[in-house]
C-alpha cells in the first residue's frame, strides 16, 4: 500500500527516488507532499481599480479563502519508471466588508458573489536515463472559472520537462523547460531546480523563477522552512460586467515571503502552519488572451498577512532506507 503513495505528485517522483539511491543523513532527509488538504486565508486588505471607461473605484476584502486539495494514484511502477496521475480541486472564496461603500464595480459585486474554482488532472512520467539522472515530463489540463464550463477562455493546458542530475550525495540540480497554454494565451519558459544540503540539519531549495527557500530540521519531527516565492492565480469571468462581453479574465500575481513550521503526526502523516507576507505585483481584468497593458481594469491591492494550515501525506520512512 504505500508504494503507491510515491507516485500521488510531481516531487514526490523525483525527489524520493533520488534520496533512495543517496543516503543522507537522517536529519537532514525532508520527504516531500504527495497528498495534501489545505486552507488559505488573507484578510482585511483593500483593493482599487482604475479604468478608462469606468473611471476609479476601491473596496475592502474581509477575507479572501483559499481550500486546496490533491490527490493522486500510481499507473506504473517499475525499477526505471514511474507513471502517474494527480487530481487537483481548489476553490476561492472572497467576501467582501459590507461596512464599506457601495459596490462601485460590478466586477467587485461578481467576485462577492461567486465561488472560483481551479480542477484538472495531471499525468506525471519519470524514467531513469543513465547514471544519477532521471528525466520527468509533466502534462494536464486545468478548469479554472466561476463556472465550469470547459471552453478556450476557461481552460489551461501546460507540458513541461526536466532532467535532473545526482552530482552527489548532497546536491542535486535540474533544468527544464515549461510550455503553458492559459485561457487562449501561450507562454515558454525555462525551468531550474538546484537543492544543496549544506549540512545535516540546513538546506537549500531553489525552484527557479517560482521560489527560493533555505530549510532548517529541528529534529526529525519538525521543520522550519524561509521561503520567498511567486504566487497567484487566474480565472474566467462569465457576465461579469453588464456591457462587456460574456467571458473575461482576472489575473493576479504576488510576491510572498513566508515562514513554516512541519510537524510529524504518525509517520506519512503531517500538518504544516504557514505565516507570511503577501506583496501584489500585478492584478488586472481584460479580454481573454490579452496581457496587462490592454486591461479593462486596472487593479492593486494592499500588502497582506496570510496565514494557511494544512494537512499531508509524505512517504514512510522505511521505504527511504
Amino acid at each position: 500500500m504505500y508504494k503507491t503513495l510515491i507516485t500521488l505528485s510531481f516531487f514526490a517522483a523525483t525527489s524520493v527516488s533520488a534520496l533512495a539511491q543517496y543516503k543522507i543523513e537522517p536529519l537532514t532527509l525532508y520527504r516531500p507532499r504527495i497528498a495534501e488538504f489545505a486552507v488559505e486565508t488573507i484578510n482585511d486588505y483593500r483593493t482599487n481599480g482604475s479604468s478608462e471607461l469606468l473611471g476609479e473605484a476601491g473596496r475592502e476584502i474581509e477575507r479572501d479563502r483559499l481550500y486546496k486539495i490533491k490527490l493522486g494514484a500510481p499507473l506504473m511502477i517499475k525499477s526505471d519508471r514511474i507513471l502517474g496521475i494527480q487530481l487537483k480541486y481548489y476553490q476561492q472564496r472572497f467576501r467582501f466588508d459590507m461596512d464599506d461603500q457601495p459596490l462601485a464595480y460590478d466586477f467587485f459585486e461578481h467576485l462577492d458573489s461567486r465561488k472560483f474554482t481551479s480542477t484538472g488532472l495531471r499525468g506525471i512520467y519519470q524514467q531513469d536515463i543513465g547514471d544519477n539522472q532521471k528525466l520527468t515530463l509533466l502534462a494536464g489540463a486545468e478548469l479554472m472559472s466561476d463556472e465550469l464550463q470547459w471552453r478556450w477562455q476557461t481552460t489551461k493546458y501546460f507540458l513541461s520537462g526536466i532532467y535532473f542530475w545526482q552530482l552527489s550525495r548532497n546536491t542535486k540540480l535540474g533544468a527544464g523547460l515549461v510550455y503553458n497554454h492559459v485561457m487562449g494565451r501561450p507562454t515558454f519558459y525555462p525551468l531550474f531546480t538546484f537543492e544543496k544540503h549544506l549540512s545535516t540539519k540546513w538546506t537549500l531549495d531553489l525552484a527557479l523563477p517560482k521560489s527560493v527557500a533555505i530549510r532548517r530540521n529541528v529534529n526529525d519531527k519538525n521543520f522550519i522552512i524561509a521561503k520567498t516565492a511567486f504566487r497567484g492565480w487566474r480565472y474566467n469571468l462569465t457576465n461579469a460586467l453588464p456591457e462587456g462581453p460574456q467571458f473575461l479574465t482576472t489575473r493576479k500575481a504576488d510576491l510572498q515571503f513566508t515562514l513554516s513550521w512541519e510537524r510529524e503526526i504518525h509517520d506519512w502523516l503531517w500538518f504544516g502552519v504557514d505565516v507570511g507576507y503577501t506583496k501584489n505585483l500585478r492584478y488586472y481584468l481584460a479580454n481573454p488572451g490579452d496581457r496587462a497593458r490592454d486591461a479593462l481594469i486596472d487593479l492593486k491591492s494592499q500588502d497582506a498577512m496570510y496565514t494557511s494550515i494544512s494537512l499531508f501525506i509524505v512517504p514512510p520512512r522505511r521505504l527511504l532506507k
